[in-house]
């Protein structure tokens, strides 16, 4: 999980008559990904395959449309006997499709047809919007005796000009494209609005027969609203159709799939007169396996890839278990791991939900977002959507751990029901939930350094909720940056380490020795950081002449000095890469190495340092939140009763409105907050991502032979 598993390049050669055996047999394997060969044994390519391949990719496609149309994803299954050529197979498979489709085929035109007419309807009444408040027929509008009236869309240019025109009266409301909708109104022997209009390049706002406005756009939304009937009925024929033939539908779909694998792996190949040739990578740890397989129908040649350098790098496989491996999807979005890379997959698992669990500690709003994540697990598994099914997950996970710090913090949709109005500082009423909560006061007292709110909020327990929140940083940043230089080291690039990833370990080692220095004497870990911290403004005030006087205060010196060390150490290397790869000259590559590895980075191992602040942060803001709108809610009701609290209609609005924000608003910024700290503030120091991923070609079926 840690490092991509080692990957094993395999040349298959077998004679020309057992190709479709050696592709079943690898299709059975299921972990062999498919690429060019590097030394073909001739320029020819199996022609049949490549064709077939095409037809298969269309049914595959048009199964596809068919079950986002209905939204019925389903996953292919079933078995398939190959008892003649893949080829054969597929052009069965072609005509098998095709009378499927067929089946559908007048359900899914009139699908089209509904949603043609409501695309063009809805066209129009976009059209319409903006004069949909007139009710006056245009007809009647248009033929005042002494008035000129036209209704026009103007852009800002166009509207100045009218405006400029003393005759032309305008009255006008902004639209969403930069537009205006305008009613123009002039005397019709004063000024012609047709002439004004002609300038302008616009033409009057028409409707059918002249109809008002109103009536027309009432009637389009009731026509659009039964077509959106008919379709919803339309498409719950064809679910129906496709439920009824379930079995069969899921069956040919695996059967495409499986084809199609076949096919694209027999085209990639080279052939000739008496020899069929493929390459691909296999997973180390399972290459001995598929030799075995081929062995009595193919010559296999297997040769382990370095980590890095190659012309062609592997493809990046981690193993994973199911139940983690959602949490995939977030690091993908920064991108693949590259072969030579220790995946960020094995940390992602534990600090993403941890630290979400920190910023958003409330038992009741986690829950909601927990009851959130599995409809929207439910939805993305019935859209077919793999990303939703994901995210939903991790949601899920996340909130699971911050029920878990909601429990330690004792507070469930705020500090009310737990806590009551005693927690507040109004009067000695505990919560009606105080009594059954699983988490003793005293426990909850031990946590406040880590999560100060109500009574614990003092200055002293913030503060050291600070130092412990850049604790967890300096250690997230000192891990990142060993991750980096064990990622140059296997990446076996000198110059990599030396000049881009030692420089950031040595600086991002600064901060973990001042807020980690606290471990010498644990019982007094808050004072004696403080103690540091208060010796490094001196001696950084003192200039020339540092405090040596005791340990903590060399220590204090000796740490600035590493900070310099390592910032010109920095900037040092800045210089040189800026020399050796964009060939500056030694003036501007000092300089411009002066800003990035001194300047900058300086800055860059300030920010990124007190940047996890802002797991303090998140949380006082959530039970500060919540606490202004529970003392709102006891100012309306006007004396201290819970029981008031909880009937009268005002406050439970009151209370309702502010858990709906911190559980939409919060839990929204926190997802993304954490999502920054990992991308931003720790990836950046270890993590590439241009990696490919290993898509091995697979049997979707069973296969028998």
């Amino acid at each position: 999980m840690i490092f991509p598993e080692n990957m094993v390049k395999v040349e298959i050669i077998s004679p020309v008559n057992q190709k479709d055996k050696v592709t079943t047999e690898i299709l059975k394997f299921g972990k062999m990904e498919v690429i060019e060969p590097a030394h073909p044994i001739s320029n020819s390519r199996y022609e049949d395959a490549r064709r077939e391949l095409t037809a298969i990719q269309e049914h595959v496609n048009k199964v596809k449309l068919i079950m986002e149309i209905a939204g019925t994803p389903l996953e292919p299954r079933g078995k398939m006997k190959v008892d003649s050529t893949w080829t054969d197979v597929a052009k069965k498979l072609s005509e098998e499709a095709s009378l499927e489709e067929f089946r559908y085929k007048e359900l899914l035109e009139e699908i089209g047809k509904l949603k043609g007419e409501i695309d063009l309807y809805q066209a129009q009444l976009r059209e319409l919007e903006p004069f949909s408040g007139i009710t006056t027929d245009l007809s009647t509008l248009y033929s005042l005796e002494t008035l000129d009236v036209a209704l026009v869309v103007l852009t800002e240019d166009q509207l100045n000009k009218v405006k400029s025109n003393k005759n032309v009266v305008v009255e006008t409301t902004p639209l969403k494209d930069g537009k205006y909708a305008s009613v123009l109104i002039s005397r019709r022997n004063v000024v012609s609005l047709d002439q004004v209009l002609k300038e302008l390049g616009v033409r009057r706002f028409e409707t059918n027969e002249g109809k008002s406005p109103y009536e027309v756009y009432k009637v389009l939304s009731e026509r659009i609203g039964e077509l959106r009937k008919i379709l919803e009925e339309t498409r719950s024929s064809l679910i129906k159709k496709i439920r009824e033939n379930e079995r069969e539908f899921s069956e040919l779909y695996g059967k495409l799939l499986t084809a199609r694998d076949a096919l694209s792996l027999l085209s990639k190949g080279r052939i000739s007169d008496h020899f069929f040739q493929i390459e691909g990578y296999v997973p180390e740890r399972d290459w001995k396996k598929l030799k075995s397989a081929l062995d009595q129908v193919a010559v296999i040649e297997s040769a382990t890839p370095r980590r890095f350098g190659e012309e062609e790098e592997p493809p990046t496989y981690i193993r994973l278990p199911k139940s983690i491996s959602a949490i995939e999807s977030v690091v993908e979005i920064y991108g693949t791991p590259s072969y030579w890379e220790i995946s960020p997959l094995v940390f992602l698992v534990i600090t993403f939900p941890l630290l979400f669990g920190l910023m958003f500690p409330d038992v009741g709003n986690a829950l909601v977002l927990l009851i959130f994540a599995i409809f929207f697990h439910r939805y993305g598994v019935k859209k077919g959507s793999n990303n939703i099914k994901n995210l939903s997950l991790i949601l899920g996970y996340s909130s699971v751990v911050a029920m878990i710090t909601g429990f330690l913090a004792r507070d469930f949709f705020g500090p009310l029901p737990v806590g009551g109005l005693k927690e507040m500082g109004i009067a000695n009423v505990s919560g009606p939930l105080d009594s059954v909560w699983p988490v003793p006061v005293s426990v909850t007292e031990a946590l406040s350094p880590l999560l100060p709110f109500g009574e614990y909020s003092t200055s002293t327990s913030i503060e050291h909720t600070i130092i412990l929140s850049i604790l967890l940083g300096a250690i997230a940043l000192f891990v990142s940056s060993l991750l980096g230089v064990i990622n140059a080291v296997k990446k076996r690039d000198p110059e990599f380490l030396v000049f881009e990833k030692l420089p950031l370990l040595v600086l991002y080692t600064v901060p973990l020795v001042i807020f980690g220095y606290g471990v010498t004497d644990p019982s007094h870990y808050f004072s004696t950081v403080g103690v540091l911290l208060g010796d490094i403004l001196q001696n950084l005030l003192s200039g020339i002449h540092p405090d040596l006087s005791n340990p903590t205060s060399a220590l204090a010196y000796g740490l600035i000095v590493w900070v310099e060390i390592g910032l010109i150490y920095n900037w040092i290397s800045k210089a040189i890469i800026l020399k050796r790869h964009d060939h500056a000259s030694t003036g501007s590559a000092l300089a411009m190495g002066f800003i990035e590895g001194g300047f900058e980075a300086a800055i860059l191992l300030l920010s990124n340092t007190i940047s996890f602040i802002r797991i303090l942060v998140f949380a006082l803001a959530h039970y500060y939140l919540l606490y202004a709108f529970s003392y709102m809610a006891y100012l309306v009701v006007g004396h201290p009763s819970l029981l008031a609290l909880g009937t009268n209609p005002a406050s439970i609005v009151i209370l309702i409105i502010g858990n709906l924000l911190a559980i939409g608003l919060e839990g929204l910024v926190v997802f993304i907050q954490d999502m920054r700290l990992h991308f931003y503030e720790m990836f950046s120091k270890f993590y590439e991502g241009r990696g490919k991923k290993f898509e091995p070609l697979v049997a979707s079926v069973e296969l028998a032979t």
